[in-house]
């Protein structure tokens, strides 16, 4: 399974939408965290911790006789504070824990190390402790502390560097403000119109390299294209305006180079006739055939180039092709000539291409392994791709020419040399006509014989 998106687009959006998301996730727990920490931030707290600490430094400064009186003292004390009198607000047990332990790090941290501070709970308190805005008033015993449970209320004991200590008693620590469930809401609504946004954003981004993707592969198919709108940001302008730009020069290229050869071949003509009088008037019969073939041989290379050059600038339109029809024709064709052709498997569905570009280029295949190995046979599979195979019964050809045997005018010595025929283009026209279907032709030796495998790509649906 692919967890990374395959196209550039969906790349984009999903990195982009992630980080916002994160973000904002970021953001809701700093929320949390600032809520949380609301009592501790609050002048409720804070003055329970000051008035905690000024007791205990008070205390520390007296001598341990008179100590003991002094926390008598502070205990028969109602030690109110009006902040802590508000409704208290009920909290989780583990929100309560982390305000109570926040607590207690602030008043260690007020009071120095030399003081230790730990929190302990109510059902520990001892008989008499410091009450700090107890409704009633005055001590209460700790069995009255625990059955005062609705008011869970907070000790805590102070410890002097003597040994001695001194318990305090305070409301539950109040926790901040209760997170609404209409924040989520919010939040899921912001995503939400930013994922919309960074969607506009990232197809504005990568249309254009879409479109300069698709006109690619068509001019290497050798396609006419129009030129592209410059569309974009400065670097995709740039890319189109090179492109564009490239095209146009290919294609004058191309057209200088075919009109050059259809001048030299026009002009060519006059000599070549004048030649072939001439050769005429040569009595020797066996030299006169020589001078003709040599003729021949040239005027053939001239067409040949021509029809090279012709095929490389064909403007022959795209329409549905049926394979199974075109090659149970060629099939027939060459039976009629008393070849040995065959034909197994079938094309699922037309293919969308150029029919006399395709019939040319199968055509000429066929008649290769027809001529060089007495024998054709047509292998057909279809799928995400449409796969020819045509096999003969040859000699096959020398692995380090495999790729050779595609380059214009080049013709194998031994089985397939001059005197078998052919101009060596036929390989050539065949694999510029695959191409410039965005396909690919290969050749192979087998066990006994050749294969050429001609792969065309399916549109994606």
């Amino acid at each position: 399974m692919r967890l990374v998106p395959d196209s550039l687009f969906w790349r984009l959006f999903v990195a982009i939408l992630g980080v916002v998301i994160v973000t904002l996730l970021i953001i809701l727990g700093l929320i949390v965290r600032e809520r949380r920490e609301f009592a501790l931030l609050g002048p409720a707290a804070n003055a329970a911790i000051s008035n905690i600490a000024e007791s205990i430094e008070s205390l520390a400064k007296r001598p341990p006789e008179e100590r003991t009186q002094a926390i008598e003292e502070l205990r028969e004390q109602r030690r109110s504070l009006q902040d802590l009198r508000r409704a208290r607000i009920t909290a989780r047990r583990e929100s309560r824990e982390i305000l109570e332990r926040a607590i207690v790090t602030r008043l260690q941290e007020t009071l120095g190390s030399d003081f230790e501070v730990r929190a302990i709970g109510s059902e520990r308190l001892p008989r008499r402790f410091v009450v700090l805005d107890d409704d009633r008033g005055g001590e209460i015993g700790a069995a009255a502390a625990a059955a005062a449970a609705d008011l869970r209320p907070f000790a805590l004991e102070v410890v002097f560097p003597d040994g001695e200590s001194i318990s305090f008693r305070m409301p539950a620590p109040r926790p901040g403000p209760q997170l609404q469930r209409r924040i989520f809401f919010d939040f899921g609504l912001l995503t939400l119109t930013l994922g919309i946004a960074l969607y506009a954003m990232t197809r504005t981004i990568t249309r254009p390299l879409g479109k300069l993707a698709k006109a690619a592969d068509a001019v290497g198919r050798g396609l006419n294209v129009e030129p592209l709108p410059e569309e974009g940001g400065r670097e995709l302008r740039a890319a189109t305006r090179a492109f564009n730009a490239m095209q146009e020069r290919l294609r004058r290229y191309l057209d200088s180079r075919t009109r050059v050869l259809a001048a030299m071949s026009h002009d060519m003509r006059t000599p070549l006739t004048r030649l072939r009088l001439r050769v005429e008037s040569i009595e020797d019969e066996q030299l006169r055939a020589k001078f003709n073939a040599d003729l021949d041989e040239m005027n053939a290379m001239i067409q040949g180039a021509l029809g090279v050059f012709r095929g490389l600038n064909d403007d022959e339109a795209v329409a549905p092709i049926d394979i199974n029809e075109l090659l149970t024709a060629l099939r027939d064709q060459n039976v009629e000539l008393g070849h040995d052709v065959m034909v197994s498997g079938r094309a699922l569905e037309p293919y969308i291409g150029k029919p006399l570009a395709l019939k040319r280029c199968l055509g000429n295949l066929i008649q290769n392994a027809i001529q060089y190995g007495h024998q054709a046979q047509i292998l057909v599979e279809d799928g995400a791709e449409l796969v020819i195979r045509i096999r003969d019964r040859g000699p096959g050809i020398p692995p380090e020419a495999l790729s050779k045997v595609f380059e214009p005018f080049f013709r194998l010595e031994g089985s397939r040399n001059r005197d078998t025929g052919g101009m060596g283009l036929g390989l050539s026209i065949a694999r510029d006509i695959v191409q410039a279907h965005g396909g690919t032709l290969t050749l192979k030796n087998l066990a006994a014989g050749l294969e050429a495998e001609l792969v065309l790509p399916r549109p994606k649906q």
